[in-house]
């Protein structure tokens, strides 16, 4: 039973691969290719898994140490891949080869001692020596997924954070299904790591057959999150300076930030900035950027959000679903606009999510639309 869920677990796995491979949605290509690396390493650890579990391959011992190599590959290969789901346009640098350095050195030994191996049989205390080892590589292995996982993790809240600095809407550019993907990985290997360490499988058979139901429902998890995801269209070299000058510059907000303009400018953009939110309406754009609305001001991306920050006491994202609240508000309490349900106002004003919507316009007026809705019917 439990060779038959290994290999349940493992045949998902590969067509898992094969169709973010095909990509059928056209989305993200070039970030996939690195998310199907790290789905076939998955399908690699559980293949060496079914291979441990069978008489299949006479050389097996030996297909299964090249295979455990892929151990310590896994979990860089999933950082990068969050890396280039955040920053499509990344260029592979020099230092990056270091994160496959373990994985080199294990490869290296294995050969060594396959070597070694050859001209003298292990004796009975050797295969003693290998048990430990393993052991030891377990750990290893586990500890280097929770620290991959963990960074990862740490990029995903930080790019989810940038993202408030520059777009209105980030439904089309959140990661939160990524970090649902990691919080799984680090779930998975925890179960692993303790079936490896206590050896429950061998104790209760019935464990294997959880711990692989609890791998194929992993499997459907990252399956399920990383085929729904969502085009992705980054930034150009121009707009990617500016908001990484944009992303340094607030970090350093609690402190003292530099001065770009005299006080006297900052309110006249300002005032001109509000004139073109109360009259010319850019907010109902769902795709507003702050390029888009710096580029109607005839002033740098920097130069507004700036104005927005020091201005407004907001970033961006706040600053637009403001308005957006406010507008919605306005065509709740209309008349003339009955004929409109919620959602139907919530796409008006430039929302594309109901939930973005229910959750802004609650933290705005400490209500939900429909309460809102309710009490000025009432009135």
């Amino acid at each position: 039973m439990d060779q038959l869920m290994s290999f349940f677990v493992a045949g998902t796995t590969l067509l898992l691969a094969f169709l973010i491979f095909a990509n059928i949605n056209q989305t993200n290509s070039k970030v996939n290719r690195w998310f199907v690396f790290f789905i076939l390493c998955i399908f690699l650890i559980q293949f060496n898994d079914l291979l441990e579990k069978t008489e299949f391959l006479k050389i097996r011992r030996i297909t299964n140490d090249f295979l455990g190599i892929v151990d310590f590959i896994v979990a860089p290969v999933f950082y990068f891949s969050v890396i280039y789901f955040i920053t499509p346009n990344r260029k592979w640098q020099i230092r990056d080869h270091f994160h496959f350095a373990f994985a080199f050195i294990i490869l290296v030994l294995l050969s060594i001692s396959l070597l070694i191996e050859i001209k003298n049989p292990p004796r009975a205390e050797d295969k003693e020596n290998a048990a430990i080892i393993i052991t030891v590589f377990n750990l290893v292995f586990s500890c280097q997924v929770a620290v991959y996982c963990i960074a990862a993790y740490r990029e995903i809240t930080v790019y989810q954070k940038n993202l408030l600095l520059y777009t209105s809407d980030t439904s089309e550019t959140n990661l939160k299904w990524l970090q649902k993907v990691v919080v799984c990985v680090l779930i998975i290997t925890g179960v692993w790591l303790i079936d490896n360490v206590f050896k429950l499988a061998k104790i209760y058979a019935f464990f294997d057959i959880i711990a692989s139901a609890i791998y194929l429902f992993g499997i459907f998890y990252i399956s399920y999150f990383s085929l729904k995801q969502k085009k992705y269209y980054p930034l150009n070299k121009q707009e990617k300076e500016q908001i990484d000058t944009i992303i340094s510059e607030s970090s350093d907000l609690e402190g003292k930030p530099k001065k770009l303009i005299s006080d006297k400018d900052l309110q006249e953009i300002k005032s001109a900035l509000i004139h073109i939110m109360d009259n010319e309406k850019p907010f109902l754009n769902p795709e507003l950027s702050l390029f888009k609305l710096a580029s109607q001001l005839d002033i740098s991306s920097h130069l507004l959000s700036y104005v927005i920050n020091n201005g407004c006491d907001e970033n961006f994202y706040q600053f637009i679903n403001r308005y957006r609240i406010e507008e919605a508000k306005k065509m709740i309490q209309d008349p003339g606009m009955q004929y409109l349900s919620l959602m139907g106002i919530a796409f008006e004003v430039g929302f594309n999510s109901k939930t973005v919507f229910n959750t802004t316009f609650k933290k705005s007026t400490n209500q939900t639309p429909s309460e809102f809705k309710k009490s000025n019917l009432l009135i």
